[in-house]
């Protein structure tokens, strides 16, 4: 008969108590049969799995082919009572856990390609049997930057994510126009958009609209809502940028005409290493933390980003700060 999830929680603490030093399952059901509790050693070995799910114990290493586990400090925290067996605790450690696998697997299949570019034009260059040209010398060695490149932004944007996140990012705030900001933002998208026939429509009010924030940090909130507008449309479909004041919030908007996110996507956004549906797929991926980033920078700032999307018609993102 198979066991409720909840049963398994419960069981693998204790077991977790257990493992101040690696222990594989046989080991962990002999330990525990000392303590009273009878188990297989295949059970064992099933909630020893169950444990390092969770985050609780992870495998340190292996014996004649049978997995050897140790205790996390998470483990640790829980076998000394610390963390209750609540359901609200268990939901937080698989969430933990599953973002920390997301996390592995995202930075590893964007790491993959420039990685790959590299060791392919570094061993062309480096073949004793191949005489390239200076031309072609350059291109791969322009190969190898613009790949180190890719990969020193994705890292650059995991560390910001994740000091934003914390609030250990100290906003260097300043009073500037706000249609200033789309305006340098439209120019940024500019050239792809020409590239694929896309116009690049600026609305913005007669007005001077002031807003203090951290210029830079706003911007790159922005551009990354407007190369995502310019991204996801059709070729020779229009991007609009907009500018906004309302009482005491300015707000800049990006609309794009693309094919919308589904209703049950939008809630899913801002999640880090969300990334949507293949009726999207059609433009290049990323690795699904450009848009949790901008609403970290909106929040930094006291504000939010809402969505407004219908599949087939398009979708508009408006980033709302106060004044």
């Amino acid at each position: 008969m198979s066991r409720t999830p909840a049963v398994d929680d419960l069981l693998a603490v204790p077991m977790v108590a257990l493992l101040d030093v690696p222990l594989d399952a046989a080991e962990a059901a002999a330990a525990l049969s000392g303590e009273g509790l009878v188990l297989s050693a295949q059970r064992a070995g099933d909630l020893l799995a169950h444990a390092a799910r969770l985050g609780l114990a992870r495998i340190a290493g292996y014996t004649d082919g049978e997995a050897r586990y140790v205790a996390t400090s998470l483990g640790q925290r829980a076998a000394a009572g610390l963390l209750a067996a609540d359901p609200d605790v268990r939901a937080g450690l698989e969430e933990l856990e599953r973002l920390r696998t997301e996390l592995l697997a995202t930075v590893g299949h964007e790491l993959r390609t420039p990685l790959t570019a590299i060791r392919t034009s570094a061993g062309l260059l480096l073949d004793p049997g191949l005489a390239p040209t200076e031309a072609q010398r350059q291109q791969l060695l322009g190969t190898i930057g613009r790949s180190a490149d890719r990969m020193q932004r994705l890292l650059a944007e995991l560390l910001d994510l994740a000091r934003l996140r914390s609030g250990r990012i100290e906003m260097q705030r300043t009073t500037f126009d706000a249609r200033d900001l789309a305006r340098e933002v439209a120019a940024a998208i500019a050239p792809m958009a020409a590239a694929r026939d896309q116009p690049v429509q600026l609305e913005l009010p007669d007005e001077a609209t002031p807003v203090t924030g951290d210029r830079r940090r706003l911007e790159q909130a922005l551009l990354n809502l407007a190369a995502n507008a310019q991204k996801f449309s059709p070729s020779a479909a229009e991007v609009t940028l907009r500018v906004a004041r309302d009482g005491d919030t300015v707000t800049w908007s990006v609309t794009d005409r693309g094919p919308g996110i589904a209703p049950e996507e939008q809630a899913r956004l801002f999640e880090r290493f969300f990334v949507g549906s293949s009726d999207r797929s059609g433009a290049a991926g990323g690795a699904g933390i450009g848009l949790p980033t901008a609403l970290a920078i909106a929040q930094a700032h006291g504000g939010t980003i809402e969505v407004e999307s219908t599949v087939g018609e398009g979708s508009t993102f408006h980033l709302v700060v106060p004044a």
